[in-house]
């Protein structure tokens, strides 16, 4: 059993948590390997490899991303990444939650004995669904690009903009707001939640709709099955470019009647549920609990 170890040192208690993670799976006979930037502050741990991201994932059974929901999602893009180029299968995901919510998150790293169940088998696989978008700069749209969390659009000036939308070839209205998203069910508890979408189950194949800040009283987040292919074309004629991001980084800027397209990708990616209800868990804990007092 191969494991990837891929910690953000930037959040409290990942460097320790990923010690204890590489003696468990080590004990446990698993094959350890961890991003090749990463040698120096792990160069005592025994019986690791350290490989450039090109060969990381080569082979991996999990892929285990200690951090926040943001290092994990990244893990996910790089382990996708290698997916694509080679033609295999991408490795399961194991997330670790060092972080705030943790909603992408196996488990917490206090639990980190939950790692013994990845050699045991006592876990269950969800496959998160991927939106996959082609933006259209000119004659010809460019290369697909897919994402976990979510595709949203903003006016690069940070002002109000205009998006007509169609469904299928059919516009379904012009809108006016500050911004656009669209999102999986995974990324429904990520920045289309601040927007006012709903909470969507992981294991859910939905697109969501929701418009950021809309000049409007009715406007609502919509949901679209799978199979619909939703064209966004930017009203842009005073001026200033609409900036494309797909899982929080920029990939494009759109002019005036420029054009992207969102869909559901064939692409799944495998997450690992070690307790069954972790998703449950990080709502209920976070997300439904008031804010605390600073003291």
């Amino acid at each position: 059993m191969k494991c990837v170890i891929d910690p953000n040192l930037s959040k409290k208690a990942a460097f320790q948590t990923a010690l204890l993670a590489c003696d468990r799976l080590r004990r446990n006979g698993a094959a350890l390997c961890m991003p090749a930037h990463l040698s120096e502050p792990f160069s005592a741990v025994p019986d690791i490899r350290f490989l450039p991201y090109d060969t990381l994932f080569a082979d991996a059974d999990f892929a285990i991303a200690i951090g926040g929901d943001g290092t994990i999602l990244r893990c996910a893009e790089k382990n996708l990444a290698h997916s694509l180029r080679t033609k295999t299968h991408p490795a399961k995901i194991v997330g670790i939650n060092t972080g705030t919510l943790g909603f992408l998150a196996a488990f917490e790293a206090n639990e980190i004995d939950m790692l013994d169940r990845l050699c045991t088998g006592e876990y269950a696989i969800t496959k998160r669904m991927m939106l996959k978008t082609r933006i259209r700069t000119d004659a010809d749209a460019a290369a697909p690009v897919h994402a976990l969390n979510d595709i949203y659009a903003s006016r690069a000036n940070g002002r109000i903009c205009d998006f007509a939308v169609a469904v299928d070839g059919h516009e379904i209205g012009v809108y006016r707001a500050d911004g656009i998203i669209f999102s999986t069910p995974t990324g429904s508890t990520a920045y289309a939640l601040s927007a006012g979408g709903p909470v969507m189950e992981p294991d859910l194949s939905l697109i969501e709709m929701n418009l950021i800040c809309p000049h409007s009283l009715f406007a609502r987040p919509m949901l679209f099955a799978p199979h619909r292919e939703i064209c966004v074309t930017y009203r842009g004629a005073g001026g200033g470019g609409l900036s494309v991001f797909v899982d929080g980084e920029k990939n494009a800027v759109l002019r005036n009647m420029q054009s992207f397209t969102v869909t559901c990708s064939e692409l799944v990616m495998p997450f690992v549920d070690c307790k069954g209800h972790a998703f449950y868990d990080a709502l209920n804990g976070k997300l439904m609990q008031p804010l605390k007092r600073s003291e």
